[in-house]
């Protein structure tokens, strides 16, 4: 499977469907194009929740790793460091995320234990 082929939209619910096609102006974007949308945006796209997008990752991950283990060794260095990086920013990424909702919950906790005045 080649990154520049159409992303299978048949592989995902009529809802998500719609979002990728709304956000591509109604055309049908290559799987390489759906990887470089970062999850905050699609979170922020209407109709992309955490279970479409648990969808759309899960589709694109199939087709990348395909892709990825018939050319890993033909990436050179630049493409690889490229790689690491994006991966480094969605870690942090998501480090962020769970930090703040940590913290609200523990917000959260600390409201309820006081007592009225």
């Amino acid at each position: 499977m080649n990154l520049d082929d159409p992303f299978p939209l048949e592989l995902v619910s009529s809802r998500v469907r719609t979002a990728v096609l709304r956000e591509f102006q109604g055309r049908c974007p290559s799987i390489r194009e759906m990887m470089r949308i970062s999850d905050k945006h699609w979170l922020a796209t209407p109709g992309i929740g955490e279970t479409a997008l648990g969808d759309i990752r899960g589709v694109v991950d199939e087709r990348s790793f395909s892709e990825e283990s018939s050319s890993s060794t033909a990436m050179s260095d630049a493409e690889l460091l490229k790689r690491l990086v994006g991966i480094q920013n969605e870690i942090e990424q998501i480090r962020t995320m769970l930090k703040g909702r940590i913290f609200g919950a523990s917000e959260d906790v600390i409201g309820r234990s006081r007592p009225a005045v």
